[in-house]
């Protein structure tokens, strides 16, 4: 008796998982093996052991095992590329997620954090001086962290001492350190969607710290600081597109230059908490970027408009003459 003909579909599903199979294998193996190419010269023996710990841990497989059943049961197109960000950001280890930060670009290895001798080629002395993370004496104890930090980032540990937050965590311990806008081993700046759960931990309407606007108002600042950078990427596009057509733009290049400066100078004001003269400055930094892209284009930026503001008189007008129709 002939067996009956599958499906054609049938066939299709399963190209769609060996496609996926092979895909993530290959991805892993590739990213796996990868030879960091800047890390050879450093002849540290931390970044050497640290980079063959496996990188890849059983989320990544979870992960590729609902691809599959995605395809087996719902025949969705699933590919790799679609869950990578997802892969790096909740199945990458302390190394991967410190080899993609800026930390890794100027060899700041595990040592400067973390201590320990990376000299030695063996765990248990590398190892031997490294405190851990709950000693009083550790670099990385939570009230130590900003003095760890400070070793390098001196000019933003001098702001953020002078605030009220420093001196909570020291007093306290209740107080934000460094770790706490800044993730650890990637060390990436928390979104300002982020920043506002964070700082409603303590500013809120219960807590009545400060006070419970200081969540919106730094959500508020850090958007105006990315619209400050957006601004000189659209100011420097233009000057460059003016300079390419032969023409010179001096006085486009000079306001483009002082919003970028202000932009740098927004850091020490964030780490002294002074969201006033942060929102105050990044706002003239706009304003700068505004003008070095007139300078250039000689397109007037858009301002703009409020909406409703014609209606609100006439809103009144109408109001009055209702209420005087109501009296006869």
């Amino acid at each position: 008796m002939s067996s009956k003909p599958k499906n054609p579909d049938y066939y299709a599903h399963v190209l769609k998982i060996l496609f996926v199979s092979i895909v993530f294998t290959y991805f892993i193996v590739t990213v796996s093996t990868a030879e960091p190419a800047h890390m050879d010269a450093l002849n540290n023996s931390c970044v050497e052991c640290h980079k063959t710990l496996s990188r890849f841990t059983d989320e990544q497989v979870r992960l590729n095992e609902i691809r599959i059943k995605h395809i087996e049961e719902n025949n969705a197109s699933c590919s790799l590329e679609c869950h990578e960000d997802v892969i790096r950001r909740r199945a990458s280890d302390n190394y991967q997620q410190w080899y993609d930060s800026e930390h890794s670009t100027y060899y700041v290895t595990c040592d400067a954090c973390h201590g320990g001798d990376p000299a030695s080629h063996t765990e248990e002395k590398a190892h031997a001086a490294m405190k851990e993370i709950n000693d009083l004496a550790s670099p990385i104890y939570f009230k130590n962290i900003p003095d760890t930090c400070g070793k390098c980032h001196a000019e933003e540990i001098d702001k953020f001492k002078n605030t009220m937050h420093y001196q909570r965590l020291g007093a306290t311990a209740s107080g934000p350190s460094c770790i706490t806008c800044h993730k650890t081993h990637s060390f990436k700046v928390l979104k300002s969607s982020e920043l506002t759960v964070v700082c409603s931990v303590c500013h809120n309407l219960q807590n009545q710290i400060a006070t419970a606007k200081v969540p919106s108002d730094a959500k508020n600042a850090l958007e105006k600081q990315e619209e400050l950078k957006k601004e000189i990427l659209k100011a420097r596009i233009a000057i460059d597109k003016t300079k390419a057509s032969g023409k010179d733009v001096p006085a486009a290049e000079l306001y483009l230059e002082k919003a970028k400066n202000t932009l740098d100078g927004l850091p020490h004001l964030w780490h002294g908490f002074d969201l006033k003269n942060f929102d105050k400055q990044a706002q003239e930094g706009i304003d700068l970027a505004k003008k070095a892209e007139y300078e250039a284009s000689g397109v007037e930026p858009e301002i703009p408009v409020t909406p409703g503001i014609g209606i609100i008189p006439i809103a009144g007008i109408l109001s009055i003459l209702y209420l005087i129709r109501q009296r006869e």
